[in-house]
């Protein structure tokens, strides 16, 4: 199998806390979620969080062992569990 990362990933477990701004119909909420660590790499990390991000929000990563404290959703999936979403961020 042909590898498509860029960079090389390492096993990342620490649980933080990341801020996303969603549209609402009237406004514009930031909503604080909690994150699982999955992976990480020098371009991105791999989380799962109880809330479904979608590609392209933007994520404010606040935990200082981060190496980027900004990312953006490349992907985002429910791999079966409920209300469980496995989501790739790469750092900005």
């Amino acid at each position: 199998m042909l590898e498509k990362r860029q960079f090389e990933r390492k096993p990342f477990t620490e649980t933080f806390y990341c801020a996303v701004s969603v549209l609402d119909i009237i406004s514009t909420k930031v909503l604080n979620l909690v994150a699982r660590g999955v992976d990480i790499s020098e371009g991105g990390i791999g989380i799962k969080t109880d809330y479904k991000l979608e590609p392209g929000h933007v994520l404010r990563l606040q935990n200082n062992f981060l190496p980027k404290q900004v990312g953006v959703v490349s992907w985002s999936r429910n791999n079966g569990i409920p209300g469980i979403y496995r989501v790739g961020v790469k750092f900005v």
